[in-house]
C-alpha cells in the first residue's frame, strides 16, 4: 500500500536536534547575522531529509522561515546566489530520492484582503515562497499551499478579488500554488469552483471538510479533487488531521488515532496519494502512519517502537500498560499495537499513574544523580498535578545530562 502513498509531516520534528527557523529580531538583521542563520537551516533540512529517508517519510513542509525575513523589505540579500550550492544539494537529494516538498504561507498572506496593502505583502510573500523552491531546483509537483482569505462580507465580491490577484503572481509562483478548505469560511465546494476557474489544485483537508462541510460526498470529493491535479502537478495531496477533543475546534490532535488513520485509507480505495499530516507530534505520526502502511515489517520494529512509546503508556495507566507489554510480546500486529497505545495515550491524567512513570524513569538516574538533584526531584514529586510539566522538564534535564540514551530517544517527553 506505500507504494501508492507518501507520507509527511510539517516543518521541524520533535525527536530530532535540526529546525530550519532559527531567526533574529528585525533590528539586529545584518549580513553575517543572516547568513550565519540561514546556512545553518540549509545544513538542517538536509538533516532532516536525510532522517525521513531513512524512515520512508517521502514529503516534507519546509518551513516558511528558512530565510528569515525572506519576504521582508529589509532584506535585499541575494540568497539564492549566496547560497546556490547548498540549494541546490537539496533540491538534488530531493529529487534523487523522490520526495515532495511544500511550502505554506501563514495566515497574513491573504491573496483576497480589500486591503491593497496586505495584498502587495502577500504577493510579494508568495514570491519569495516560489523563489525558495525554484532555487532548489524542484519541479511544479513541489507546492505552495494557501487558503482564500476572509470573506469580508461579501464572499462573492472576495472570492472575485483572489482570482483577480492569482493572476498578479509570476507564471512560476502561478505554477506552484494550490489552494486547501479551511474550516470557517471557503468550504472545499467552494474551494473546488475557484481552482477550476483558474486551472489550479486544490487540497483537500479532512478536519476542515469536518467543521465547514460541503453536499459532496467523499467519492465525489477524491474524484473532483483528483481532476484539478495535472500530470505536471504531481498526484493528488491532501492534508489529514484528527480533532484534539481537548480543545478548540480545528486544533490538531497530539497524535494520530491509528483506527481513524486506517478508516480514511480504506476509503481512498488504492487511490495513488500524497498525504501530509497536521498533528503536534510530527514525525512521530509519520513512521506510524508509514508502518501501519507498509505490507511486512521486521519482527524488531514492534520492539523498537514499544521502547519509545512504553514510559508515556505507563504514565497514563499502567494496567494499559501491562496490557500493551503484553500485546507487543503476542503474534498481534503493528496495527493492534497502536491501537492500544492510542487508546492509552488518549487517557486523562492521573496523579498515581504519572507518580509511578516517573518514578520508573528515574531509576535511571538514581544512580547518577547529585543529592541537590535528587531532593530537588523527590520535592516536585510532592505535587505531582500542579508540578507535571517541572518534573518532566527536570527528569528531560538529567537524562541529557547523564546520557540516559534510551529515555532521550524515547517519546516519553514529548506527551
Amino acid at each position: 500500500m506505500l507504494s501508492n502513498i507518501r507520507i509527511g509531516y510539517a516543518c521541524t520534528p520533535c525527536t530530532l536536534p535540526f529546525k530550519t527557523s532559527r531567526s533574529f529580531i528585525l533590528k539586529n538583521f545584518g549580513e553575517e547575522r543572516f547568513s550565519q542563520c540561514v546556512k545553518e537551516n540549509l545544513v538542517d533540512l538536509m538533516n532532516i531529509l536525510k532522517w525521513n529517508v531513512e524512515n520512508s517519510i517521502c514529503m516534507f513542509r519546509i518551513s516558511s522561515d528558512i530565510i528569515p525575513f525572506g519576504s521582508h523589505s529589509i532584506n535585499t540579500i541575494k540568497w539564492w546566489e549566496m547560497f546556490e550550492v547548498e540549494l541546490s544539494a537539496c533540491g538534488g537529494y530531493i529529487k534523487d530520492h523522490n520526495l515532495r516538498v511544500s511550502m505554506h504561507p501563514g495566515q497574513y498572506t491573504v491573496l483576497n484582503s480589500p486591503s491593497e496593502d496586505v495584498v502587495t505583502k502577500s504577493i510579494s510573500d508568495i514570491e519569495y515562497h516560489c523563489k525558495f523552491l525554484d532555487s532548489l531546483g524542484v519541479d511544479y509537483t513541489n507546492k505552495i499551499i494557501l487558503h482564500v482569505g476572509g470573506v469580508y462580507g461579501d464572499k462573492t465580491l472576495s472570492t472575485r478579488r483572489f482570482i483577480d490577484n492569482f493572476k498578479r503572481l509570476s507564471p512560476s509562483a502561478q505554477k506552484r500554488l494550490v489552494v486547501e478548505n479551511d474550516d470557517k469560511s471557503y468550504t472545499l465546494e467552494d474551494v473546488l469552483s475557484i481552482c477550476e476557474t483558474l486551472n489550479i489544485p486544490t487540497v483537500f483537508d479532512n478536519l476542515h471538510h469536518k467543521l465547514n462541510p460541503c453536499p459532496l460526498t467523499f467519492d465525489e470529493i477524491l474524484k473532483k479533487v483528483s481532476g484539478t491535479w495535472k500530470k505536471e502537478d504531481g498526484k493528488i495531496k491532501v492534508h489529514y488531521s484528527d480533532q484534539d477533543l481537548e480543545k478548540k475546534n480545528g486544533a490538531h490532535s497530539q497524535f494520530v488515532v491509528s483506527e481513524n488513520f486506517l478508516n480514511y485509507i480504506e476509503r481512498l480505495e488504492n487511490l495513488p496519494i500524497d498525504i501530509m499530516l497536521e498533528v503536534k507530534d510530527k514525525e512521530i505520526s509519520a513512521i506510524k502512519c508509514v508502518n501501519l502502511l507498509k505490507s511486512s515489517l521486521e519482527p524488531s520494529v514492534k520492539y523498537t517502537q514499544w521502547a519509545k512509546y512504553k514510559y508515556s503508556v505507563m504514565e497514563r495507566n499502567y494496567s494499559e500498560y501491562k496490557k500493551c507489554s503484553k500485546i507487543v510480546n503476542s503474534t498481534s500486529s503493528i496495527k493492534e499495537i497502536y491501537m492500544s497505545i492510542d487508546e492509552a495515550l488518549s487517557l486523562p491524567f492521573d496523579q498515581g499513574n504519572f507518580v509511578n512513570g516517573a518514578n520508573h524513569v528515574y531509576g535511571y538516574l538514581k544512580d547518577k544523580t547529585t543529592a541537590k538533584e535528587k531532593e530537588a526531584f523527590f520535592t516536585l514529586l510532592e505535587d505531582p498535578r500542579k508540578n507535571k510539566e517541572k518534573i518532566k522538564g527536570t527528569l528531560k534535564r538529567l537524562c541529557f545530562k547523564y546520557d540516559i540514551d534510551y529515555l532521550n530517544n524515547s517519546y516519553y517527553f514529548i506527551y
